[in-house]
This record gives C-alpha cells, structure tokens and sequence, in this order.
C-alpha cells in the first residue's frame, strides 16, 4: 500500500465514521455506533501506515558528457 491509497482510504473511513456518527446520534440505531466503532478504527490504522512509510527520495546519479 502506497501512502496516497493510505491517505485516500483514510478520507473515506473518515467520511463513513461521520456519517454513522450523524446517524448514531440522530437515531437510537445500534448498527451506526458499530460502523462508526469500526471506521475510527480503520482509520487510526490508515493514519499509522501513512506515518509509518518511508518517503521516496531522488538518488543522485553521476551523467557522463560526451565530448
């Protein structure tokens, strides 16, 4: 997993926890606080693979000019 599919699945955990958190808080609904337990989950571990990988980084390479 690359650090932008990270950092996109991050957003769409973030996007469903708020909404099950609007649904759990407008209703009584005992699913939405399973979905919205499920995607702070999810996302804490998006957040920590997005922190955890490595950055790439250019490696210098010496050119030879011909003359």
């Amino acid at each position: 997993m690359t650090r932008s599919v990270a950092l996109r699945t991050f957003f769409i955990f973030a996007l469903v926890t708020m909404l099950a958190a609007i649904v759990g808080v407008t209703s009584a609904v005992e699913i939405a606080e399973v979905l919205f337990l499920i995607g702070g989950a999810l996302s804490v571990v998006m957040l920590f693979f997005i922190a955890t990988m490595p950055r790439h980084s250019l490696v210098p390479v010496r050119v030879k000019r011909r003359r």
